[in-house]
């Protein structure tokens, strides 16, 4: 029974997709996930589902898979997810796998991982294909039908004596030009590529930006050393948007619902406490006026008016502005007039969101002067979210500081300390006329 489920199994992963088998594997127990695994293993599929699994779920199962079987693996892997893998292991194991592969693959991971993940070098596969400028068409139609099997073919990189990438064909150009014809004659010099050192956020902008599928890198020198291709760069652009989402919640990007009880306090709780220390000055504020509050108590209900208001104003700002940080379409060198575009912005909300709160008072209590009062501070209150939430995000990214991490707080503790401090003064200096 045992043997015939086996093959049916066999069968069935045979036909599906390595991604989609590895959306399965959360389903299983662990017994059956490794069974699962050794299955694929034998049909040559392991590595490429390892490398589709959630990072917590693959560091589990690398754990119960042995260095000898691993190591064959990551010979089957393409060199920018054997690295991914390898750096989700200890040093020790790290080096004792590097210790088994063949020397020239060992050499090209090491030097994926010398550049950083965070960067093309990190990024790129170095098992590129490159054609030298004078080669003939017939001879690199020769060349390209040996090596095409397996292989992403879109465009085909022309170098120098030196490997300096100096153009690039595509496959059609090459199936129409004269077979007599050198690359040099037929290529394009406009290419598009990427330094080494290139952040991949700046990687993910110049596959968006040139709506390309695969991006060529260099080294310092100039020389084709790599190719990123587009399916790295959505996992990127996946990556990055859910840091920037997480740290807009003041959220590591480590907390997630599968995150144990007392590591997702550790993680929440200190930035719970720098809240609630930011909170702190509004409190004392509040505690100034609070003989104009005893003599007309209606003020209190609309305190959590203006914080909630004022909160949400910034995190609006905030979230438009971290937004554009990220994705580049924040052109820095017209920064004070995207500041002046927002806090008008914040102005505009402000009047029409203020009518509306001091026609509500005035329904309420008939109350022209508490009217007045909360119009100018709602005002207020959004005119320095827009500002704030504009300010701070550009202060903390020319700082080299993620503008994500930290910003509602700071901006949310400062709009509150303006719009209180506004309607309780003003309604402190008025008072003679609400009571």
């Amino acid at each position: 029974m045992r043997q015939r489920a086996g093959r049916q199994l066999r069968h069935a992963l045979g036909k599906v997709h390595p991604a989609d088998i590895a959306q399965l594997f959360p389903l299983l127990r662990p017994e059956e996930q490794l069974y699962v695994l050794e299955v694929l293993f034998e049909q040559r599929l392991a590595a490429s589902t390892l490398s589709e699994l959630d990072p917590d779920l693959q560091r589990q199962l690398l754990g119960e898979i042995t260095d000898q079987r691993l190591a064959v693996i990551l010979g089957r892997m393409p060199a920018d997810d054997a690295v991914d893998l390898l750096e989700g292991l200890e040093e020790e194991r790290r080096q004792e796998l590097l210790a088994a592969l063949d020397k020239p693959l060992a050499a090209r991971l090491v030097n994926l991982m010398a550049h950083g993940g965070t960067t093309a070098g990190g990024l790129m596969n170095p098992d590129v294909v490159f054609f030298h400028a004078d080669q003939t068409v017939a001879h690199t139609l020769e060349a390209i039908r040996e090596i095409a099997e397996g292989r992403r073919l879109f465009y085909l990189y022309v170098t120098d004596d030196r490997g300096h990438l100096i153009g690039l064909a595509n496959l059609w150009r090459l199936l129409t030009a004269d077979v007599g014809r050198t690359l040099r004659e037929v290529m394009s010099t406009d290419v598009i590529s990427v330094k080494t050192d290139t952040p991949q956020e700046e990687v993910a902008r110049v596959f968006s930006r040139y709506d390309l599928l695969l991006v060529p890198v260099l080294d310092e020198d100039g020389r084709l050393v790599g190719v990123i291709t587009v399916d790295d760069v959505i996992d990127v652009i996946e990556e990055e948007a859910s840091t920037d989402l997480y740290r807009l919640g003041n959220l590591p990007a480590q907390e997630g619902l599968g995150v144990p009880l007392v590591r997702s306090l550790r993680l929440r709780l200190p930035w719970l406490l720098v809240n609630l220390a930011t909170a702190l000055p509004a409190v004392a504020l509040v505690g100034l006026f609070a003989p104009a509050l005893a003599k007309y108590v209606v003020l209190a209900a609309f305190l959590p008016v203006l914080i909630a208001m004022g909160g949400y104003a910034g995190t609006q700002t905030l979230t438009v502005m971290v937004a554009g940080l990220a994705t580049g379409d924040m052109d820095l060198r017209r920064s004070r007039r995207v500041v002046a575009q927002q806090t008008l912005i914040g102005l505009a909300n402000g009047l029409a969101t203020g009518v509306v709160l001091g026609l509500v008072a005035w329904l309420w209590e008939g109350s022209l002067p508490l009217s007045a009062i909360l119009l100018v501070a709602q005002t207020v209150n959004t005119l320095v979210a827009g500002f704030l939430g504009a300010v701070v995000p550009l202060t903390l990214h020319r700082l080299d500081l993620d503008p994500a991490l930290g910003s509602p707080i700071f901006v949310t503790a400062a709009v509150n300390l303006a719009g209180l401090g506004c309607f309780l003064g003003l309604a402190a200096l008025l008072i003679e006329r609400l009571v």
